[in-house]
């Protein structure tokens, strides 16, 4: 039987003890309209995959869906990284604010689209819809939405290695923070723009902008900055080359992390602390500290993420010789990129193959599968 649904105005149902509490809030109570070709149902319908959220029907008038709905819609599949989910939706609904001509609106669907496209290491693009969106958040009120999308616009043209652009959004984010007295957003601009300072070999005025951040994010006893700023200043005594320093940096950062219970921050400093441990050849720390990361990501439904780790975890079997563990590894994170459709990670795991197939004296093997990954990064290129 074919099922068309014809949203009125929408309610979310969570099953109990699932999904964030957020959720159940996303959308005002009532119930969209399903039509079964000429007959109404009262039916419960899965439409997300996830968390079991439930649209049901009640025969109220059907209308499309505004450009504010569309963003919650998209927001819902975003915060489960169902990304390839979310992007229709806020594409959806920059035409549906475009068609009103509301500017704000118009610049909120362009910044989430920018979210996605980062996410899916689509740097280019997400630059362009930054781009298009600051224009559009002028007026009274807007500063501090206007100076987080410039601290975005920041980070992705320093992927691209546009450090000029990206250290003018950091100043021009900075100011708005202050005209707003926005001192959570003028601490994220600090922790920006000193970090890029340091990586510009701009050492001492860097540091000194993260330690002002840190008496900012302690003043306010934000211990979620305080792990961003703990992990950074790690980042900056590593590549001084003060690998003690750094440690004890990430370890302070991930007892804040455990503390405050925070999952993404706590992965991402095992993760630091895994290459570093590694690295002084203490394997067996190094693989159980990426395995905690792991489990995080996979508790966070961050299929990315928990590639990149299972690459990192294959490293890890490989430098000690387990070419069969690492083989393992690398195809799993090879399957994951492959339903990303993340093709130069994809083309990552099959070198990282490549190297194990020759390593296991299999050099036929070795390079087939290189030439699947050149095709891949030439498919890629285009």
């Amino acid at each position: 039987m074919a099922v068309s649904l014809v949203i009125g105005t929408i309610g979310v149902i969570l099953s109990a003890g699932t999904g964030p509490a957020w959720i159940a809030d996303a959308f005002t109570a009532s119930r969209p309209t399903i039509s079964t070709e000429n007959q109404q149902t009262d039916q419960p319908v899965m439409i997300f995959p996830g968390y079991p959220l439930l649209f049901y029907c009640n025969g109220s008038t059907s209308r499309t869906l505004d450009g504010n709905e569309l963003i919650k819609i998209g927001d819902l599949h975003e915060v489960q990284n169902h990304l390839q989910e979310a992007l229709p939706y806020y594409q959806r609904a920059l035409t549906a604010f475009r068609g009103k001509k509301d500017r704000y609106g118009e610049a909120t669907a362009l910044v989430r689209i920018a979210t996605v496209m980062e996410r899916q290491g689509k740097d280019e693009e997400a630059l362009k819809a930054l781009e298009a969106a600051i224009p559009l958040m002028t007026g009274g009120g807007q500063e501090s939405s206007q100076a987080h999308a410039l601290l975005r616009l920041g980070r992705v043209s320093e992927t691209l290695g546009r450090v000029a652009q990206a250290q003018s959004a950091y100043l021009r984010a900075g100011s708005l923070f202050q005209r707003a007295h926005d001192r959570q957003g003028y601490t994220e601009y600090l922790i920006r723009l000193g970090t890029l300072l340091i990586t510009q070999d701009r050492v001492s005025e860097g540091l000194a902008m993260l330690q002002t951040a840190r008496v900012e994010a302690e003043g306010r006893q934000d211990r979620g900055q305080q792990v961003v700023i703990l992990t950074v200043l790690g980042d900056a005594l590593l590549r001084q080359e003060d690998v003690q320093g750094a440690r004890v940096k990430y370890e302070e950062g991930l007892r804040f992390a455990e503390a405050q219970r925070d999952l993404r921050a706590e992965a991402t400093v095992r993760i630091r602390l895994a290459r570093l441990l590694a690295a002084a050849d203490q394997h067996a720390e190094g693989v159980a500290m990426a395995q905690r990361a792991l489990a995080l990501y996979q508790t966070l439904r961050d299929r990315s993420r928990e590639a990149d780790t299972l690459s990192l975890l294959g490293s890890f079997h490989q430098a000690q010789g387990d070419t069969v563990r690492a083989a393992e590894l690398y195809e799993r994170a090879l399957a994951l990129y492959r339903a990303l459709r993340d093709q130069p990670r994809e083309a990552a795991s099959l070198v990282n193959l490549a190297t194990v197939y020759e390593a296991q004296g299999s050099p036929q093997e070795a390079r087939e599968t290189q030439h699947k990954a050149i095709f891949l990064l030439q498919q890629a290129i285009r």
